[in-house]
């Protein structure tokens, strides 16, 4: 009777290691496709941010500058260019990065961009004054999708003034991105992408919002992106607002 219970015990013993690590092995094949999945959403990204739509447009401005002789602007511009397309590259073997590098990213790429609307593009810039742009951590390239939205879906189209208005504040310790537009409102923009066909919004917007949900399940700090459909007295389309909020804590 001894020997039995010892072996009872020890069989019993055998089968809760091997349980635990079978768990163990498939906690880690899980972490290892959650890494693959995260490394693949962020080729995604660059795909979605460095399309070529982008690249036709800016080397067709700088060809402009290069056909009318203004060297100044040609090489000016040239060297945004090439720095953008460095830093993006660099920024995507990251999973995070400081908000100062992709505020740099953000603002070159906007440079560029005013070219396509011969500068007729105000592009705002707030920043609270409790935010350490050089220690806060976001993931990386994480809010130009939805910039490049506000642009090509939401001003491109717009007569008039085109406002581009993008904050950086914090709220119950969160780190709280609004991206705002005047533009012509999602449902119309949405109109016009139907008549032409139009495909690359939602490639880009499910590509950032699947990495998002990536991000979420692998990391305590969670995001989260709220889309405001904003109208004016009239109750016409005013443009969108986009709020990324980012736990910090």
């Amino acid at each position: 009777m001894y020997i039995l219970a010892i072996s009872g015990i020890a069989f019993a013993y055998y089968k809760y290691q091997t349980k635990k690590l079978i768990k163990r092995n498939e906690l880690l094949a899980e972490k290892n496709e959650l890494e693959k999945s995260l490394n693949n959403s962020i080729l995604t990204s660059i795909k979605a941010q460095m399309n070529p739509h982008f690249f036709y447009n800016a080397l067709n401005a700088i060809q402009s500058f290069i056909i009318t002789n203004d060297k100044k602007n040609a090489t000016a511009y040239l060297s945004k260019f090439s720095k953008l397309t460095r830093m993006v590259l660099e920024m995507s073997e990251k999973k995070y990065v400081s908000l100062k590098d992709e505020l740099l990213v953000l603002s070159i790429y906007l440079e560029i961009e005013k070219l396509r609307f011969d500068n007729n593009l105000v592009c705002n810039f707030n920043i609270a004054s409790d935010i350490n742009t050089d220690s806060i951590k976001i993931p990386s390239m994480i809010i130009q999708p939805y910039v490049e939205n506000a642009i090509k879906h939401g001003l491109l189209h717009k007569k008039g003034e085109r406002i581009l208005t993008i904050t950086f504040e914090k709220k119950d310790g969160n780190l709280r991105i609004i991206i705002d537009d005047n533009g012509i409102g999602r449902n119309k923009s949405a109109e016009i992408n139907k008549i032409k066909k139009e495909k690359y919004q939602s490639f880009s917007t499910k590509a950032n919002q699947t990495r998002i949900e990536l991000l979420n399940k692998g990391s305590n700090s969670k995001m989260g992106v709220e889309f405001i459909d904003k109208v004016d007295n009239d109750n016409n389309a005013a443009g969108t607002t986009v709020i990324i909020t980012i736990a910090t804590n």
